[in-house]
């Protein structure tokens, strides 16, 4: 059985205050945390959860052993999380489980939880984490704002995630964090960009080539022969040519 999953932690000690999970048949469980650790105002206006309500959340024993029972139902329970602060927040509450089956529940958790980031950056073919708002912008054009509430963003996760399993690999969605690398042969697109800012992109190098020669040029015809290897050597090495950046996919 597959789970999405996501938390909430705290700011300093970065303890968990509240969990959230769908699993595939759309079941969920959701509960606060009791922590010490005090609520930030930064953590409140994040989350939403405020100190009065972490003081009269259950404990973490009581929390975890819960969602024990609730995985249990099923066998080979499978997680899925997005990025790699959930381990940290897990390990950090394992350190001070206080009861063998909390202890047994957040173990399996660090050791069975899969970041499903580095799949969608794949997916995408780009070189830096998405932000899940964003991916589920791309994947609901109707989405709003993402709340942080733990259970709403493990059923986001959960839409993200079986969406790209179902739709086929957008190229262009974030061609801000493409990595050149990983995309395709077939696809070639050359970017004309100010820093990191996208004025226009181009089929080829050709189209890219036939721009320059329609702009006003002060230094002379010598400046723009063999433009298309200046170009190439612009995006190689984060040089500007022509005014402006270049990257070529």
């Amino acid at each position: 059985m597959r789970y999405y999953i996501d938390f909430e932690a705290s700011e300093n000690e970065k303890m968990i205050i509240s969990v959230g999970a769908v699993n595939e048949k759309g079941e969920e469980f959701y509960s606060l945390v009791h922590t010490d650790d005090p609520i930030t105002p930064r953590i409140e206006e994040i989350t939403g959860i405020c100190q009065e309500e972490i003081d009269e959340a259950p404990s973490p024993s009581e929390v975890f052993e819960r969602f024990y029972d609730w995985c249990a139902r099923y066998d080979c329970p499978e997680f899925i999380n997005y990025g790699t602060g959930d381990f940290d927040f897990v390990y950090n509450n394992f350190a001070s489980a206080s009861s063998f089956k909390e202890a047994a529940m957040l173990s399996f958790l660090y050791l069975n939880m899969y970041d499903c980031s580095e799949e969608l950056k794949e997916f995408f073919y780009v070189n830096k984490t998405i932000s899940l708002e964003k991916l589920g912008k791309f994947f609901d054009k109707d989405m709003k704002e993402q709340n942080h509430n733990a259970l709403d963003d493990a059923k986001l996760l959960k839409m993200v995630h079986e969406k790209m399993k179902t739709g086929d690999r957008n190229f262009d969605a974030f061609l801000e964090y493409v990595d050149p690398g990983r995309y395709p042969d077939q696809v070639r697109k050359v970017l004309r960009m100010n820093g990191s800012v996208i004025l226009e992109e181009y089929d080829n190098l050709n189209k890219a080539v036939e721009w320059i020669k329609t702009q006003p040029n002060d230094k002379g015809h010598k400046y723009i022969l063999n433009a298309a290897d200046k170009i190439k050597h612009a995006a190689k090495t984060s040089s500007r040519y022509f005014g402006c950046n270049w990257r070529i996919l």
